[in-house]
């Protein structure tokens, strides 16, 4: 029988990571030969193991850090209490899940994630089960066994009732990639339904441990004609952002095969590098504008440009070819610049010269000052030249003026020469804003 997998595209950070946000080197790092210390042996649940070694305070061969983290451990100890040694799993896990303060649980998960071992994960489990662990602990839990041990881990969560084959094969993959993938490649006839999530935790695994083979998964389903390698590049593309951040991220998206898979990895990316760089952004995106694959990236560089400082944006995406993506960060540009300021977008309009760029421009301003001014909107809807686009931007206009004011739009609706059809839409609008 199938069951229920809940995909997540963060696997790679260890509960304690989100604690000790900003740390170097926090995250999954797994490796290979389990023995005893299942962190140590496997390349270890990095971020647990430094969780574990400021919860301890005394592991030794730390250096200058050994200090500080010892003198952050007595505070927290002064203030919270000691976590449960190790030895005590069960009352480990209690501590880690049932604690009232929320920073000694993580911190006690940590230790916990520190403990597991190929013997002991299945003891755990079930100690997770029975104090009712929240979503993400048992994602980080079977994310830790199946990077431990990951044929037992993904044996056993493909016969469990709960929601954890997802994570434990995304573990696999992080620490024994060829392992996970030949998995993926020869599912049993019973778990064919369930592909397209178990790929998905394969190229999250992957994307944790070396964004470079997650590419090279995702570029071979492509050929393959595999229908969501789009969403898999996308997934690709986060976490390559997460780890090497905006600049090496969109240098990795140029080097990508042109196409729908390198319109997807710059399309996600564009968005965090113009919040970092907006004019290294443009540079970028630049690079590609005129291609099809690009316009996503296109649009959102010159949307959320304009946010920060739109004559700059404007004047940029209109040097640009013309594309969807340009037409489209148009709209969207002069439909936030209309509410920051209306009268400097409407005198940049009155400078643009007849044509797409101004259409598309007039659309969305028309579209957005309708909600502030439905009579002046039309007015502005009315001079978009591109018929088909006029009749859509007066119908978003007037479906506005008619729920802000639904006598003087039904007396202007009369003499507007409207379609029919359009006249219907705005009287019974599908859509709201």
């Amino acid at each position: 029988m199938k069951k229920p997998i809940l995909i997540h595209g963060c696997w790679a950070l260890a509960v304690v990571a989100a604690f000790l946000a900003g740390r170097p080197g926090a995250g999954w790092n797994a490796g290979s030969g389990p023995d005893g210390d299942a962190a140590t042996a496997n390349g270890g649940l990095r971020a647990s193991r430094v969780a574990g070694d400021a919860a301890a305070g005394n592991r030794p061969g730390r250096g200058g850090n050994r200090t500080s983290e010892a003198r952050a451990q007595s505070q927290l100890t002064r203030l919270f209490g000691s976590i449960v040694s190790s030895d005590h799993l069960d009352l480990l896990a209690e501590q880690a899940l049932r604690d009232p303060n929320p920073l000694t649980r993580r911190l006690a998960f940590s230790r916990l994630l520190e403990a597991m071992t190929p013997e002991n994960a299945q003891q755990i489990r079930e100690q997770l089960v029975a104090l009712g662990a929240d979503d993400d602990q048992w994602r980080d839990f079977h994310y830790g066994w199946g990077a431990i041990d990951g044929k037992a881990a993904f044996d056993h969560a493909a016969n469990s009732p709960e929601r954890d084959l997802a994570a434990s094969i995304s573990g696999w993959a992080a620490a024994d990639p060829a392992a996970a993938i030949a998995m993926l490649d020869s599912l049993p006839e019973g778990m064919r339904g369930q592909r397209d999530e178990l790929t998905a935790g394969v190229v999250a695994g992957l994307a944790h441990r070396d964004p470079a083979l997650a590419t090279e998964l995702v570029l071979r389903l492509e050929s393959e004609s595999y229908g969501r390698a789009g969403n898999l590049m996308e997934l690709v593309a986060r976490e390559t952002l997460r780890s090497q951040g905006p600049e090496a991220a969109a240098e990795w998206a140029s080097q990508l095969p042109d196409g729908p898979l390198k319109g997807a990895a710059m399309g996600r990316i564009a968005e965090a590098y113009v919040r970092a760089d907006p004019a290294a952004a443009a540079g970028w995106a630049e690079r590609f504008a005129g291609q099809e694959f690009a316009s996503r990236a296109i649009e959102q560089v010159g949307s959320r440009w304009a946010r920060q400082d739109p004559v700059t944006a404007v004047g940029w995406l209109e040097t640009l070819p013309e594309s969807t993506g340009q037409k489209a960060g148009l709209r969207n540009a002069f439909g936030d610049w209309e509410d920051s300021d209306p009268v400097a977008a409407g005198q940049y309009l009155l400078a643009m010269p007849k044509g797409t760029q101004r259409d598309a421009a007039i659309s969305g301003f028309a579209t957005g000052y309708a909600w502030q001014n439905p009579q002046l909107a039309i007015q502005w809807a009315q001079d978009i030249e591109e018929p088909e686009l006029r009749q859509s931007s007066l119908a978003r206009a007037g479906q506005a003026f008619f729920r802000t004011n639904p006598e003087a739009a039904q007396a202007w609706l009369q003499t507007s020469g409207l379609p029919a059809e359009t006249r219907q839409q705005i009287l019974n609008p599908t859509n709201r804003r």
